[in-house]
C-alpha cells in the first residue's frame, strides 16, 4: 500500500520575513563555536606527540642540514615549505584528494616551527 503525505499537519515557517536566514546564520555560528575549541585540542595533543625529524623529512624540499640546523635562516625555510604545503592543502579543500588529517598535521608543526623561530631569533636567547 502506498504511502501518501499528510498534508494536514500545517508547517511551521517563521512568521517574518529573513527569519529563516538568521536561524540557519545562528546554526552556523554555533556550529562554528564548538567546533574550534574541537581544533584548538586536536592541535594541542598534536604538538605535545610532534617528532621534528618524522614530520619534517616528509619535505622532499628541505635536507636534514637544513632540518637539523639551528639557524634561524634554516627555521624560516622550513616555516616557508610548511606555508607552502598549507596554500596546496587549502586549495584541495572539497575535492578528492583533500585530507584533514594530513591538513592538521601540516597546522601542527607549523605551530611547532613557528615557536622554535620565536625561540631561535629570542635576543639572549
Amino acid at each position: 500500500m502506498p504511502v501518501t503525505p499528510n498534508f494536514s499537519t500545517p508547517r511551521r515557517w517563521p512568521a517574518e520575513a529573513g527569519a529563516c536566514e538568521r536561524m540557519k546564520t545562528r546554526a552556523f555560528e554555533r556550529l562554528k563555536a564548538g567546533a574550534r575549541p574541537a581544533l584548538n585540542a586536536a592541535l594541542d595533543a598534536g604538538l605535545a606527540g610532534y617528532d621534528r625529524l618524522d614530520a619534517l623529512s616528509r619535505f622532499h624540499r628541505l635536507s636534514r642540514d637544513t632540518i637539523l640546523s639551528e639557524t634561524p635562516e634554516a627555521a624560516r625555510a622550513v616555516l616557508r615549505e610548511i606555508e607552502r604545503a598549507l596554500r596546496a592543502e587549502r586549495a584541495r579543500g572539497g575535492h578528492w584528494t583533500y585530507d584533514l588529517n594530513r591538513h592538521i598535521a601540516l597546522l601542527v608543526a607549523h605551530r611547532a616551527e613557528k615557536t622554535r623561530l620565536a625561540r631561535l631569533v629570542k635576543p639572549g636567547a
